[in-house]
């Protein structure tokens, strides 16, 4: 279900990436090929990585080896997303890395009633 709902907020020409297989009910996904035809959406898998490649991936990134801060584009306060998120349909708009929105950046544990 998150599979076809992701697809089906794809921009047109849009890309999904689905990294790691699917379990239980979402198993067999039901995806609107001619939605994603029409709209010319690019849907692409990955396996990633098997978990006994994580110590070795984990040790490069302690060394400094594998930076994925470089992957991070942008950070912005929760309410700067409602400006934000409307620009990623444009065309490139969300190219070239991640946007990290942080939910509760500039306010304290406090005003939020609950403790990090």
């Amino acid at each position: 279900m998150t599979l076809a709902a992701s697809v089906a907020c794809l921009r047109p020409r849009g890309r999904h990436v689905q990294v790691g297989l699917l379990a239980g009910a979402d198993a067999v996904p039901r995806v609107e090929m001619g939605d994603v035809v029409a709209r010319e959406l690019q849907l692409l898998g990955s396996h990633g990585l098997s978990a006994r490649s994580y110590p070795e991936l984990l040790r490069l990134v302690t060394r400094g080896t594998l930076d994925p801060g470089r992957l991070v584009r942008d950070r912005i306060d929760l309410d700067d997303a409602a400006v934000r998120l409307p620009g990623l349909s444009a065309s490139g708009g969300g190219a070239g890395g991640v946007t990290i929105i942080r939910p509760y950046a500039g306010r304290s544990s406090r005003d939020q009633g609950w403790k990090r």
